[in-house]
């Protein structure tokens, strides 16, 4: 994906990246629209990059392991079993990489008497990717250089910097775990800051754990007690962010997550799902309103 070309909370995001996922067949004629979004991958030409593809296949199928045993964890951390989650996943489970690359930025510093419009524009100007929360389970982000700028929003409302640590992963929540667990584990609100001249470009590895296109938004059974301290959570948690995977507003996971990717990529909307774009500005120029 080029420079430029995807937007996030309304804006554009400066940075260019490469998607990859566990390859997939192409769906059939009469598949539903949302197994659209499998398919196999396009793969950088081995006589240029050998050993690109071995690399990231082996990453993808690493970090499939770990996230599946992430996942039972969480399982277990609210009194579920450990594989509660596993009538989500199919046989041959999708999950998704992204390799990204924030370029530099040539933005002034932000004065230190700016007001809360000031510095909105000036975070605008920084966007590497705006303000979101990812769509399936779990995400585990490589930060694969030194330069700060991923954020994530804590439940005063409040924007802390996730600063890199060598030989660690970032984990965020997604909003099919928040569906599944009816509010339990809630997704995360991040965004990340593109690096300042003279910084050098930020480079991050996120991989994004999948779930069945198929599953229904059906919550699992979280014990009564566990739910109490959701409520007790909600109550003080402030969020930039709309949480889109509504029970009743989508049938399947699947149709949710292609709203949401037709929302960040307009042009490939345009061309291929006019209607679903459509759709996505009506209800966008009515939050505006």
């Amino acid at each position: 994906m080029q420079l430029d070309n995807e937007t996030t909370a309304f804006n554009t995001d400066h940075r260019e990246q490469l998607d990859l996922s566990t390859p997939q067949p192409l769906p059939g004629p009469t598949a539903p629209l949302y197994h659209n979004l499998l398919a196999p991958n396009q793969w950088p030409s081995e006589a240029h990059l050998p050993l690109f593809r071995p690399v990231y296949e082996e990453y993808m199928s690493r970090m499939s392991n770990i996230s599946m045993l992430f996942t039972s964890l969480i399982a277990e951390a609210i009194d579920l079993p450990a594989n509660a989650f596993e009538i989500f996943f199919d046989k041959n489970q999708q999950h998704k990489l992204k390799i990204v690359k924030y370029p530099e930025v040539d933005v002034p510093d932000l004065p230190a008497e700016a007001s809360d419009m000031d510095r909105k524009k000036w975070e605008i100007k920084r966007q590497g990717v705006g303000p979101h929360k990812d769509s399936m389970l779990t995400s585990y982000l490589l930060q694969a250089s030194d330069q700060p700028g991923l954020q994530a929003q804590n439940a005063r409302g409040e924007w802390v910097d996730c600063k890199p640590i060598p030989g660690t992963l970032v984990v965020a929540i997604g909003q099919g775990m928040e569906a599944l667990t009816n509010g339990v584990c809630a997704s995360t609100t991040h965004r990340v800051l593109s690096p300042r001249k003279g910084e050098g470009a930020r480079y991050s590895v996120p991989f994004f754990q999948g779930v069945s296109y198929d599953a229904q938004f059906e919550a699992m059974d979280v014990p009564e007690a566990v739910l109490k301290l959701r409520d007790e959570a909600r109550k003080a948690r402030r969020d930039d962010v709309e949480f889109t995977f509504v029970k009743g507003k989508w049938g399947h996971l699947g149709e949710a997550t292609l709203m949401n990717r037709v929302k960040s990529h307009p042009d490939v909307g345009e061309r291929w799902y006019p209607e679903l774009l459509a759709q996505i500005r009506a209800q966008q120029a009515a939050l505006k309103v």
